[in-house]
C-alpha cells in the first residue's frame, strides 16, 4: 500500500467528508431545528479542545483510505461498484453502530439524526468511490480488478 496514495486519498476525502457535514449538519437543523453546543457533553465554544472536534472528517477519512488499501484487491468489479461496496462496508462498521450507541446512551434530538444519516448515506458510498477511482489511478488497476485464471 502506497503511502503517497493513501495521503492523497486521505486529504481529498478528508475534505469531501467535511463538506458532507456541513452540508448534513445544515440539512438536520433546517429540518429538526437544534442547537449542538446546547447538547449534554459537548465542549464549550471556547474550549480550546473543541477545535479537534472538526478533524472528525479526517481522522474517518484517513482511516478508512488505509482499510480501503488494505481491502481494495476484495472489491470486485468496476471502480463505481468497488467504492459503493467500500460505502456499504463503511455504513455497516461506521454509521450504524454510532447510530445505534448514540440513540440509545444520549437523547439527542431528531435533527442531529437527520444530519447524521444524511451525512453518511450519501457521504461513506461518495468516499468509496473517490478512493477506487484515486487508486485506479494512481496504482493503474484495471477497471473491473478481475484476477486471471491460469491456462
Amino acid at each position: 500500500m502506497s503511502v503517497k496514495t493513501v495521503l492523497f486519498a486521505g486529504i481529498l476525502g478528508g475534505i469531501w467528508l467535511f463538506i458532507m457535514t456541513f452540508l448534513g449538519s445544515n440539512a438536520g437543523t433546517m429540518s429538526a431545528p437544534y442547537d449542538i453546543m446546547t447538547l449534554g457533553g459537548m465542549r464549550s465554544a471556547d474550549d480550546p479542545v473543541l477545535v479537534l472536534f472538526f478533524l472528525y472528517p479526517f481522522v474517518i477519512s484517513f482511516t478508512s483510505a488505509v482499510v480501503f488499501g488494505m481491502v481494495r484487491t476484495s472489491l470486485e468489479g468496476p471502480e463505481i461498484r468497488r467504492g459503493l461496496l467500500f460505502g456499504l462496508v463503511m455504513i455497516l462498521l461506521v454509521m450504524i453502530p454510532s447510530l445505534y450507541v448514540i440513540y440509545t446512551s444520549m437523547t439527542y434530538p431528531p435533527g442531529f439524526f437527520i444530519g447524521s444519516v444524511f451525512t453518511d448515506l450519501i457521504g461513506f458510498p461518495v468516499l468509496g468511490i473517490l478512493y477506487a477511482r484515486i487508486w485506479s489511478g494512481m496504482t493503474g488497476a484495471t477497471k473491473t480488478n478481475s484476477v486471471k485464471s491460469p491456462e
